[in-house]
């Protein structure tokens, strides 16, 4: 009987399977895929600039306060000038409840929260806190917080991506990347920089430089870029006369800024965490709420404003007159100084938002401060302020590709690209040289986890013995004959079985031969502590069992000789796979001292678990099959062409 031709339904059916395939496994779908998260953050994006403007305008009077500076004509105008003491108050008072309410995530917020999601984790960045971190950032930056918009723009970025890739159910490969290209949008339009963007998410991000990455991320910038140009325009970051270095003698100069530049990076780096440091130990002593936290904060950093209104928001303003050599030498050191000050502080007292832009302005006085000294000219300060800035946000960030990138399309500059390149070549070397971290991963090392370790990278990392062990097969006693050992072994499956002593023995702590499966010595587990004696090998178990048959005394177990090789709980990965290497054993017993005995042989040793090269080989196969599922999503139009004519020829 012919069976029913389907209907619409199953039509619809297999096209959404199709569909799903297309994006899930091609380069063509995730490449539009790509463009439809960077559409996404680039409008995620642009929301985000209008409500900066709309909070600073509403407290201030003006879109960028350190315009024009002086009293506030918004709702603080009844203030006067003591309005910078308000706002922070006002703004910590809501992004204290906020973040407390829907700020939690177990990735971490801003650039470090994305680092560690994409590179391991599984690609997921929770839409929820990100939009949580990106209404705190608006009332952070509006209200005076010395901040910049990356950090969360990068975080929502990533949570559009992240939220694509689950909804399509993506390899793991494919949803990091979709995370990374979110961010690179995100970055593309919050400073105007669509090159620059992709560069930040395959430099400091993925650290992939793939063909496949570029691409995705490319296309995601570009896409944020045009919606973004479309809505806010297509100006500059910073307008600047051409400019260029007066003579190859000035390079000398370059290098000294590089390396100063690279210093003052890591300087950045150390104060933002020893605030953070400072702060959380003086409130904690205090013992106020988290969400109470950011509003007492805000009494401290609108002391500092008091002092040097200049440093409100993202004082675009400030580095603007910076470069068109409106300031004293000793005015550009202070100001230099402030921001590294006011930044600290905020981020300290449970703010939010990033520190890419503040360190371009860090970059831009110190770069104008030492061309008012060796260049003191209009074009000499900007020259050195432009180069300061590439300089400081390396040794900070040490993405220099990134730096390179960013300076040339803010600025338009190309015919600094020779000294720019000189002094983050430079200020990169120094920062290597000083510290491992960067002011990203430093975040993330101080809660554990090293990214940019390798051998955190590997199949198995940095675990020890202790995770990686499991229960015994099977668990043998000395008093278990051999007979009853020799069926315990073959139902376990394994060659070797640990030998503990006999419940109550020298009063030490019981153990057991049989788990779950009981007398027909079916592998199982074992409650309680158990002092290891040491391991019987099938094939001394079949030698003892052979001689019992010639007629000798009967034995049991306790009477063989055992093997002696263990690990102890607290070996790293490279000492378990040695110990099995040497051994030549399936698996080995996994241990720690037990509270009575020494350290030697004869030492009492507790049973802990058991490694086995099973297990290995098993984890090597889930992350083989991972890259092949990965390799299988790199295929290409040309490449499945050649393949289906290949078979057809056979």
């Amino acid at each position: 009987m012919t069976p029913p031709l389907p209907g619409r339904a199953g039509t619809a059916a297999r096209a959404r399977r199709a569909a799903l395939r297309l994006v899930r496994y091609h380069r063509s779908g995730l490449f539009a895929l790509a463009v439809i998260v960077g559409l996404v953050s680039g409008g995620g994006a642009v929301l985000f600039r209008i409500g900066i403007d709309s909070w600073t305008l509403l407290l201030t009077g003006a879109e960028d306060y350190t315009e024009a500076l002086g009293p506030s004509q918004g709702i603080l105008s009844f203030a006067g000038r003591w309005f910078v003491l308000l706002a922070p108050v006002i703004s910590g008072a809501l992004v204290g409840p906020l973040m407390t309410a829907l700020g939690r995530t177990t990735t971490g917020h801003g650039v470090g929260g994305v680092i560690w999601s994409a590179r391991r984790g599984d690609g997921t960045v929770a839409p929820v806190p990100a939009l949580a971190s990106t209404g705190a950032a608006i009332l952070t930056i509006g209200g005076g917080g010395a901040v910049g918009p990356e950090g969360p723009i990068a975080e929502l970025g990533a949570s559009a991506g992240s939220v694509v890739g689950r909804a399509l159910g993506l390899p793991i490969r494919s949803a990091r990347m979709l995370t990374a290209a979110g961010t690179a949008a995100g970055i593309a339009s919050a400073f105007n920089a669509p090159l620059a963007g992709a560069f930040f998410a395959m430099e400091v991000i993925l650290v992939d430089f793939t063909v496949d990455a570029f691409a995705f991320v490319v296309l995601a910038s570009v896409s944020s870029s045009v919606l973004s140009h479309h809505l806010l325009g297509t100006t500059l970051s910073l307008s600047l006369p051409s400019l260029s270095l007066d003579g190859d003698a000035q390079l000398g100069w370059v290098a000294l800024l590089g390396v100063l530049g690279g210093l003052v990076g890591i300087a950045f780096s150390r104060c933002r965490f020893l605030a953070a440091d400072w702060c959380r130990d003086l409130l904690d002593a205090t013992r106020l709420p988290q969400w109470a936290r950011p509003a007492i904060g805000g009494l401290a950093l609108g002391a500092l404003l008091l002092a040097v209104p200049e440093m409100y928001g993202e004082s675009s303003a400030v580095l603007g007159r910076a470069l068109a050599n409106e300031y004293t030498t000793t005015a550009l050191l202070a100001l230099t100084a402030a921001k590294i000050a006011a930044t600290s502080i905020t981020m300290g007292m449970g703010f939010v938002g990033g520190v890419f832009a503040p360190s371009l302005l860090i970059g831009g006085t110190l770069g104008a401060w030492l061309g008012s000294l060796v260049a003191p000219t209009p074009t000499g300060v900007a020259v050195f302020g432009v180069v300061g800035m590439g300089a400081v946000f390396t040794g900070s960030a040490r993405a220099p590709m990134t730096a390179v990138i960013l300076i040339i399309e803010m600025t338009g500059q190309y015919g600094l690209l020779t000294p720019l390149m000189l002094a983050i070549a430079l200020a990169t070397v120094t920062s290597r040289f000083l510290t491992r971290t960067t002011i990203y991963t430093e975040e993330l090392r101080r809660r554990g986890e090293d990214i940019d370790d390798p051998v955190g990278a590997t199949i198995v990392g940095r675990a020890t013995a202790r995770d990686l062990m499991h229960e015994p097969p099977a668990v043998l006693t000395a008093s278990t004959s051999l007979a009853r050992a020799a069926r315990i072994v073959r139902a376990s499956g394994s060659t070797s079985l640990p030998v503990v002593a006999d419940a109550g023995a020298s009063g030490q702590a019981e153990g057991s031969e049989d788990g779950p499966g009981g007398d027909d010595g079916a592998p199982g587990g074992v409650a309680g502590r158990r002092r290891l004696l040491g391991c019987v090998s099938a094939v001394a178990l079949a030698q003892a069992a052979l001689e019992e048959r010639r007629g000798q005394t009967p034995r049991t177990v306790g009477d063989l000789p055992l093997d002696q090789e263990v690990i102890d709980a607290s070996s790293g990965t490279t000492a378990v796979l040695k110990a099995l290497v040497d051994s030549r054993a399936s698996g080995l017993p996994v241990v720690e001292e037990a509270a009575r005995g020494g350290r030697g042989r004869g030492s009492e040793r507790a049973l802990l678990g058991w490694v086995d090269q099973d297990e290995m080989v098993r984890r090597l196969y889930r992350h083989q099959h991972a890259a092949l599922e990965a390799a299988q999503s790199r295929t290409s139009l040309g490449s499945r062409t050649q393949a289906w004519w290949a078979h057809r020829r056979r």
